[in-house]
């Protein structure tokens, strides 16, 4: 297993978000980048970096995952909305990790940056310090430093799968997904 994404599983990513996107009358643009950085700050309090106060911060692998599968869900709806093709985010994710001191980087536990990118994330996605299409690379470098792309992809999967459960109204009944 090597810890990248493929332009196949980029496709694969981006057409079963599209799927679930089709079924949303009300999809825009505006409302998937604020859904993306609310998913950013949900994701990062499952680290529970700031808990100082705990032996073991941190929440349970798994709700980690599918807090950050959430994120990926957002940025692969922003890639989708706005054309982006898996060639080019698979070039700029190439393009990220190519800089070793980048990866490096995505230390969450480092509480200068965990404070660095809760301050910045915001800004990145609504301030165009990114392309639009590029904010599904925050949650794949988040992925390949402290995950894996493979867990990332199974919980992005899984997560998808209880979304379209909600939407069909077979999940979560009365808790308004439908």
């Amino acid at each position: 297993m090597t810890n990248t994404l493929t332009i196949d599983q980029l496709q694969e990513l981006l057409q079963i978000q599209k799927e679930f996107d089709d079924r949303i009358p009300t999809l825009n643009l505006g409302d998937s980048k604020i859904a993306y950085v609310v998913e950013f700050f949900e994701w990062f309090n499952t680290l529970e970096t700031f808990k100082n106060w705990k032996k073991k911060p941190g929440k349970p692998l798994d709700v980690q995952l599918d807090e950050l599968a959430d994120m990926l869900a957002f940025g692969l709806s922003i890639a989708n909305q706005v054309g982006v093709s898996s060639e080019e985010i698979k070039e700029a994710i190439e393009s990220s990790f190519k800089d070793t001191e980048f990866h490096k980087m995505f230390n969450f536990k480092d509480k200068e940056f965990a404070q660095g990118a809760v301050v910045s994330t915001p800004q990145i996605i609504f301030k165009e310090f990114y392309p639009d299409q590029l904010a599904i690379v925050i949650a794949i470098d988040i992925a390949y430093n402290l995950y894996t792309i493979d867990q990332l992809i199974d919980a992005y999967k899984k997560k998808m799968k209880r979304n379209h459960e909600r939407q069909d109204g077979t999940a979560d009944a009365g808790k308004g997904y439908v």
